[in-house]
């Protein structure tokens, strides 16, 4: 022994100090994956799989500067699939359905009492996964999604996309990747880069990228932790945005709404046997700001909104 030594207590603390800084680095420079969690960073499944998911979701009133406040519920349903093609090829399919009602009180700031109401959503998704060694996989696939309040016109309410990521992994407990998305959304067209993370800290603690939670859309980074064999606590955030089209015959005559902000939260999970899961998350919405744009895209106000607390549950079941 030397004077060099260091002790296993410096060591821990070396390591938890070093997990926290790339947690904070990565959640701050790189935006959500839009597209939904990288689901399974192993080797394709000799077998189909089916899932299912449920949640409701309300984001509490919140003050919108110029004056009023805006609070909104959501609910959805999705229904997904995974089978083999051949040993190197897989198939992933998800449908989603998507409600968000917002309630604007007492709020003249966009010049209009009630810019929008109900916005539903219909989603439909593919991705094909290739193997190509044991360490890398490609995923690559097609989106398409409805995006209207009620009594939008359909043809104007579509949005196209798709996503490619390429996957390393290191080994069991370390799997990288990277990717872009790239959606054209009602008269613009985004890029959205995409970072897949899976990291076996310990056996019961995890880094990765969340699931789906409702109202809070996709987790960009999840810092998770097994502290029982059916439970789970976990935190996270992400980047959202939520863009749609507008009543024809409402105030603004097919006009476009969005939605932006930084939600960040903590969940618990129970596990209900062997198929279901339980997510009861709570959180905020931080740096809000809603957007309203003619039916050409063009801006007719933005405004910002203070914190808002969430409270979320997710029902999830796999087969």
């Amino acid at each position: 022994m030397n004077g060099l030594t260091t002790s296993p207590g410096v060591k821990d603390g070396r390591i938890i100090k070093k997990v926290g800084w790339l947690f904070l680095i990565i959640f701050l420079l790189i935006p959500a994956n839009l597209f939904g969690q990288e689901s399974s960073l192993s080797r394709i499944s000799d077998k189909a799989r089916v899932s299912a998911s449920a949640s409701s979701a309300h984001q509490f009133k919140s003050n919108i500067d110029g004056g009023g406040g805006v609070s909104i519920t959501h609910y959805g349903v999705g229904v997904g699939g995974a089978m083999p093609l051949t040993d190197r090829l897989g198939l992933r399919t998800h449908l989603s359905y998507d409600r968000e009602e917002y309630n604007f009180s007492d709020s003249n700031a966009f010049l209009i009492t009630d810019p929008w109401s109900q916005v539903d959503r219909i989603g439909l998704s593919m991705r094909l996964r290739y193997t190509l060694t044991h360490k890398w996989n490609i995923n690559a696939g097609p989106v398409v999604q409805y995006a209207g309040e009620t009594g939008a016109q359909l043809d104007d309410s579509l949005m196209y996309g798709g996503i490619i990521t390429a996957v390393y992994r290191i080994n069991t407990e370390f799997s990288i990747g990277f990717g872009a998305g790239v959606f054209s959304r009602f008269h613009e067209t985004k890029i959205f880069p995409s970072l897949i993370v899976y990291w076996e800290i310990t056996d019961r603690l995890r880094l990765g990228n969340g699931s789906t939670l409702g109202l809070l859309g996709p987790a960009s980074l999840e810092l998770s932790y097994k502290f029982a064999d059916h439970w789970e606590a976990a935190i996270g955030g992400g980047y959202r945005s939520s863009r749609f089209r507008l009543d024809q015959n409402g105030p603004t005559r097919g006009g476009i709404g969005e939605n932006r902000s930084w939600p960040v939260y903590a969940r618990i999970t129970g596990k209900l046997g062997s198929v279901i899961h339980i997510d009861l998350y709570g959180g905020a919405d931080f740096s809000g700001e809603m957007k309203l744009q003619d039916a050409n895209g063009n801006d007719i106000r933005s405004l910002d909104y203070n914190t808002a607390p969430i409270l979320g549950l997710n029902l999830r079941a796999s087969i």
